[in-house]
Order: structure tokens, then C-alpha cells, then sequence
């Protein structure tokens, strides 16, 4: 199988300086927003499908990076101009056609390496073209017109696209200009799924029926010696193509079922595409939807390489926690080393939230609805802050363990402070209590004896009267809690939990904070 191996950046917009390395097969892209995850995929368009190649060198002024332009106007010199150098490396079969084409330990000015097949970008100063400009460069101006741009193989070949070494293809459900996005995955289509020789027979057959065409219609000429005749520059097949289901154009389907045809022709086998770049597929998707694009993504994804950004949990969890590269400040890091049955439950839990977790700053963990309500209030109670504007998250766990969480955590270097129950058993305080001598990072927060097993009992116990005046009961009413009897106003929180946290919220009295959550916020602040 031929796919991406790796991918190496240098002053190319969101990156200083970036690694990548990619999995055989499926890649999923994580990040905040303006991360640098579509900088990765456009990074690999431009090294493999010769992005920009025609553009005007005006394009330079947002393919640089800001830090690099940055660092050349507070010291400007010709040695100082920004340029970008991305490299690809690739896994190909060595028997392939072509495949020499690709080998070498050419690694421009980086350090040599052992030979490996790739290809490499350059966008730099041409200094012999530019001669005489360095007064001008000195002063702080960087001469645009004045760069190249150049493709080579790790051969120290020129990388002309007729002999690309792999069949790739990009899905962008993020483009709002249709027509520009369809005809630029159509034509990639085509490219893909047809060899070279096919391709040049289609185009001149194509040619030759058209001037049959036009010669058929029978236009009166315009003169003696003048008449109409077709342009050919004009007609160019891969231009007009469009891919056809049932009659209809995939372009005049709605946009969710769109991005679906669209992924299920890039999976087809015989399509024969070995990588498959999808940017944020989540977009125009209804739930089912979604989960018939991810079933298709699943069942195939071991016969091509998949490199997908999304900021979509279901899409990150289904399609397997091992498989996340979540792009930070401080590069690309790998999901790879979660035990594989925490990954393995999180592809079978939808209502999961661990994409939030991993882009949160601090992380407030809890229990379940009346935990995710409270604890904003009495976070801006005890701190006189939101929580917001702090940076921190609530997360639910609802229902799943906040082990599980914990377990992707534990390398994001991330303040996680976990408030849970004890449940009435001392093993638990034992637990957390040497869990917490463990972890600087991460720390479980419950009360610290058994008679404040659970979150509602807590609050009772330090705001009794304020709660008593404020809830009501009927008189005689039993209000047990699982068989067990724990007073009126504790049965009846502990059996409407929801409503009676939503009853404290907008009561407009305050309320006492337990000891334990006090000292969750007070630690996830330090």
C-alpha cells in the first residue's frame, strides 16, 4: 500500500517549525480552532498536487508565517527572508513505476538522512534573480516577485504531476464556492481513477466529437472567409465533468448527501485511491447521515490512508481514540498510546465528550446534571469569576467512569479535578486520597466521610435551614431514596435532583459551598 509517512514544515502559515508523523491508515485531526489542522492538509495539496504552482507571488503574503516575517523585519537581510520548505515523505512500493523517481537522501538544507522516498517543496529568494535588491530588502521589504517556487523529489528530480506517485484525493465540505470544489474534485477524480493513457484518450476523443458536433449544427458562415468554430483552449474535458448518480449531478444533491457520495466514491476500492484527505465531513450532516458516512469510513478504512480534521466527538471517538492526532502549540501529538479498551468503549459510547476535554484548558469533571449546574455558581461564588472567564470546563461524565476520561489525560498535561461521590464506602476516600500523593496534574475531589456520600447530601448538610424554608414537601410523605429514609428535603433532592439544582439556581438566595468543592476550585487554580 502507498500512503504518507510523514510530513515536515518550515514558515508555512500557522507553523514555525512542524512534524507529523502519519498512521498506515487512519488519521484524525484535532485542535482548536486556527490549530493549524487545515494547514496540515493544505501543506500536503501543495507538495502532492502542486498548489499554487500558477498562483500570482502575491499569494506569498498569506502562505508565510507571521512569526518568520515577524523575525525577517526586526533584522531584515537577505539571510533573514522568510521561506517555506515542506517536505513528504512516502511509503511506496519500490517495484511501482516510477518508484526510483521518489528515492533519495536529497533533504535540501536540512540534515542528511538515510534515502527514502518523498517529495520536496521550496519557496525561497532567488538571489541571482534578484541582485540589487539589497538596499531595498534591508529596509524591511520582502521582494515577492522576486521568490521560486520549486518541486523535487528526494532524487534531486523535478516532481512533474504525470508521474505522481500516489492516487489522492481531497474532500473540502468546508468550501462554500460549489462550482471552484466541484470541479477541483472531479478533476482529481479523474486523475484517480483513470491511468495516463486512458485519460489522453478520453481528452482528444472528446476534442474530436466536439468539432463533429459543431460542424454537424451547421452554422451559416459570417463572411466569405469568416465563420464560427470551437475554441478548444476553452473545452477542456477535465472542466465540464461532473459525477452523475441516477441522472443527477452530484452537484445538485443536497450538500449532506453530497459529502457522502463524495466519500463513498473516494472509499470504492477499484477507484483505486491510495490517500483520502477530508476536512471537517461533520459539515451539512444530520445525525443519520453521519453515522452511515462513519459506518462506510470504518468498514473501509484499511484500503487507503484517511487524513481527516474534524471538531466532531462522534466522528473521533467512532473512528477510534488511537488513531488522534490532536495538534497543539507545542506540535502534533498521538493519541496511540490509550489503552486500547478505553479507545475500544469510547468508539461505542456516542454521547461521549472527550473532544472537549482534549481542547479545554483545565477541566472540572463531574458527575452528572446537577453537579454541570451548581458548579458554575459556586465556582463565581467562592472565586467572583466565571468560569469562563478562567478557561475552564464543566464536563458531564453521565454515566461513564471518570476513569476512563482520566486515562486520555494523562499526557495532555492538563488540570483535571474530578468531583465525584464516595458512596458511602471509605475505600473510595482511600483511594482518592493516594490517587492525589500520584498526580500533580489530576486530583478526585468527593466528601471526605461517609455520612457526605453524594453531592446532594452535601449541600444539605452545610445549607439545612436555607433549603428547608425553600423546598417544599408534603406533609406525611414518604421521600426514600432507595428504600432508605434521609429526610423529606434530602429524599425529595435526591429523587429530583435535576429540578431542585434548578430551584437553588434561580432562587436568588446563597448558598454555602461543601468543603470538598471549595477545595476542587481553589486546586484546579493554583
Amino acid at each position: 500500500m502507498n500512503y504518507i509517512k510523514s510530513l515536515h514544515i518550515e514558515g508555512f502559515k500557522k507553523f514555525v517549525t512542524l512534524d507529523v508523523q502519519f498512521n498506515e491508515h487512519m488519521n484524525i485531526l484535532v485542535g482548536e480552532n486556527e490549530a493549524g489542522k487545515s494547514t496540515i492538509l493544505d501543506a500536503i495539496k501543495t507538495v502532492l498536487n502542486q498548489q499554487y504552482r500558477s498562483a500570482d507571488k502575491s499569494v506569498l503574503r498569506d502562505l508565510f508565517n507571521t512569526q518568520v516575517v515577524a523575525a525577517f523585519q526586526a533584522n531584515p537581510s537577505v539571510g533573514t527572508l522568510p521561506r517555506i520548505l515542506i517536505e513528504v515523505e512516502l511509503l511506496l512500493d519500490s517495484k511501482q513505476k516510477n518508484a526510483d523517481y521518489f528515492y533519495g537522501e536529497v533533504y535540501g538544507k536540512r540534515k542528511k538522512q538515510q534515502e527514502k522516498f518523498g517529495i520536496r517543496f521550496e519557496c525561497k529568494f532567488d538571489e541571482e534573480l534578484g541582485t540589487g535588491l539589497e538596499q531595498s530588502i534591508s529596509e524591511g521589504k520582502i521582494p515577492y516577485e522576486y521568490y521560486t517556487l520549486t518541486w523535487n523529489t528526494f532524487a534531486n528530480r523535478q516532481y512533474k504531476m504525470v508521474k505522481r506517485p500516489l492516487q489522492f484525493l481531497s474532500i473540502d465540505t468546508t468550501n462554500n464556492a460549489v462550482i471552484p470544489s466541484f470541479n477541483y474534485y472531479n478533476k482529481s477524480l479523474f486523475a484517480s481513477k483513470y491511468d495516463e493513457v486512458t485519460r489522453i484518450k478520453a481528452k482528444n476523443d472528446f476534442r474530436e466529437k466536439l468539432q463533429e458536433a459543431f460542424d454537424s449544427v451547421e452554422l451559416p458562415p459570417i463572411s466569405d472567409n469568416r465563420k464560427f468554430g470551437v475554441d478548444s483552449k476553452k473545452v477542456v474535458l477535465e472542466t465540464i465533468l461532473s459525477v452523475y448518480e441516477n441522472s443527477v449531478a452530484l452537484e445538485n444533491r443536497g450538500s449532506g448527501m453530497e459529502s457522502l457520495i463524495k466519500t463513498q466514491i473516494a472509499l470504492d476500492k477499484k477507484n483505486g485511491i491510495d490517500v483520502i484527505l477530508m476536512e471537517e465531513p461533520e459539515n451539512h450532516l444530520c445525525f443519520s447521515t453521519l453515522q452511515k458516512m462513519l459506518q462506510e469510513i470504518s468498514e473501509k478504512q484499511n484500503e487507503s490512508q484517511i487524513i481527516v480534521t474534524t471538531h466532531n466527538n462522534m466522528i473521533a471517538s467512532r473512528l477510534n481514540l488511537n488513531n488522534v492526532l490532536w495538534v497543539t502549540n507545542d506540535g502534533v501529538k498521538s493519541l496511540s498510546s490509550v489503552d486500547s479498551e478505553v479507545a475500544n468503549f469510547f468508539v461505542k459510547a456516542d454521547d461521549n465528550v472527550f473532544l472537549q476535554l482534549l481542547l479545554s484548558k483545565k477541566v472540572f469533571l463531574v458527575e452528572g446534571a446537577t453537579e454541570f449546574l451548581l458548579l458554575p455558581y459556586f465556582y463565581k461564588e467562592l472565586t467572583g469569576r466565571t468560569l469562563e472567564e478562567d478557561g475552564i470546563s464543566v464536563i458531564s461524565c453521565n454515566g461513564i467512569s471518570f476513569r476512563k476520561y482520566l486515562t486520555i489525560a494523562e499526557n495532555t498535561n492538563k488540570r483535571i479535578a474530578v468531583i465525584t461521590d464516595n458512596d458511602k464506602k471509605q475505600e473510595r476516600i482511600n483511594e482518592a486520597k493516594e490517587f492525589n500523593k500520584k498526580h500533580d496534574l489530576q486530583n478526585i475531589f468527593m466528601g471526605m466521610t461517609t455520612t457526605d456520600w453524594t453531592w446532594e447530601i452535601c449541600v444539605y448538610n452545610v445549607n439545612k435551614k436555607v433549603l428547608d424554608e425553600m423546598i417544599d414537601v408534603q406533609a406525611g410523605a414518604k421521600y426514600s431514596f432507595h428504600d432508605k429514609c434521609y429526610g423529606a428535603v434530602p429524599g425529595k433532592m435526591l429523587n429530583n435532583k435535576v429540578d431542585t439544582a434548578y430551584q437553588m439556581l434561580t432562587s436568588g438566595r446563597t448558598f454555602e459551598i461543601p468543603q470538598y468543592v471549595k477545595d476542587a476550585i481553589k486546586w484546579i487554580n493554583r
